[in-house]
């Protein structure tokens, strides 16, 4: 049996994401953003009806996104049949920008991750300069990178209980690579 995944506190996490970068208001932006993701995800537990994949994008995901420092110019959302590409310049007229740097795929909460990733493999197909993908119910991240000609599960991370590495995969990192990997300049 391995030992257990260790907690990650919310004050480690900014921690390790000053250690990569961000500015430290930044990253108490990102911990200020979960909390509020995590309340609303309570209040859809308790109280929401027929959540849609759409409005946990746009509520409980791209929050995230943006406090780590994803602006709207370098997402395009639903580009190309991905729910989120991310580039590393601006998308704009006049400046073709051939592939996203990595895709998100959404799935509605609670849903589960599982079959999530196979689709979002597809979507990579026809990017290979993509080199992280990542699948997400609003609540849970799993960051797959390109490696060795297949996409590897590296990282995984719950924002209700942020951990170390995955509770039972024990390859599989946790918090603190999940959201430096999201970061642009990563």
């Amino acid at each position: 049996m391995p030992n257990p995944a260790r907690r990650v506190s919310d004050e480690q996490l900014v921690e390790g994401l000053v250690d990569n970068g961000l500015r430290p208001a930044d990253a108490e932006t990102v911990i200020r953003t979960i909390w509020r993701v995590r309340r609303l995800a309570r209040w859809y537990h308790d109280h929401g009806q027929d959540i849609s994949e759409h409005e946990t994008r746009t509520f409980l995901i791209v929050p995230i996104l943006q406090a780590l420092g994803w602006s709207e110019q370098k997402m395009k959302i639903e580009w190309r049949n991905t729910d989120i590409a991310f580039f590393s310049e601006v998308y704009k007229k006049g400046k073709e920008l051939k592939e996203p740097c990595m895709i998100l795929e959404s799935k509605r909460i609670w849903e589960g991750l599982g079959y999530a990733e196979r689709q979002a493999e597809g979507y990579a197909r026809d990017f290979p300069g993509c080199s992280r993908l990542v699948v997400s119910d609003g609540i849970c991240y799993r960051l797959y990178r390109w490696e060795n000609n297949k996409w590897n599960w590296k990282a995984y991370v719950n924002l209700l209980k942020l951990k170390d590495r995955h509770p039972y995969h024990t390859e599989i990192g946790g918090a603190s690579e999940v959201f430096v990997s999201l970061m642009p300049y990563y």
